[in-house]
């Protein structure tokens, strides 16, 4: 057997790829990728915050974000609106159509990860989401993020 099957970071990554690979099929019905729903889903949380501050915390680079923002915004997903503070900034808002999107892709992504975790009992699931915000929230606290 491989010794790969050893490594946590290995299975991890194993696992990721399977759930990114089935929600971006999911997500080319609607014509986005991961990166495009993220970004999407941000700007729910967060009306009005700007473009930077939201590739910040998405950990972009501002011309990713922007090529993303307005991809968003050619399908009416989002508005971009100047900062009425500083001009040089956009503040980002969801649109009607885009909280529709935003609806329907996460039935998609429910639909993903039960399809990915069939083979864990109900409890197994619980077990599993807790370790893994066990380790997310601790890396995050030993890390300053």
């Amino acid at each position: 057997m491989s010794r790969l099957i050893d490594s946590y970071g290995f299975l991890t990554g194993k696992i990721v790829q399977l759930f990114e690979e089935d929600f971006i099929n999911q997500l080319k019905q609607f014509g986005i990728d991961a990166r495009q729903y993220g970004v999407l889903l941000k700007v729910s949380e967060k009306p009005g915050m700007s473009q930077i501050q939201i590739a910040e915390e998405l950990k972009i680079d501002r011309t990713t974000m922007a090529e993303r923002a307005e991809r968003l915004e050619s399908e009416k997903y989002i508005k971009r609106i100047k900062n009425p503070h500083d001009k040089r900034t956009y503040c980002l808002h969801i649109t009607s159509e885009g909280k529709e999107l935003l609806e329907k892709c996460w039935e998609l992504l429910q639909q993903s990860e039960k399809r990915i975790l069939s083979s864990l009992s109900d409890e197994e699931k619980v077990y599993f989401k807790n370790f893994l915000l066990k380790i997310f929230n601790t890396w995050r606290e030993n890390n300053n993020e």
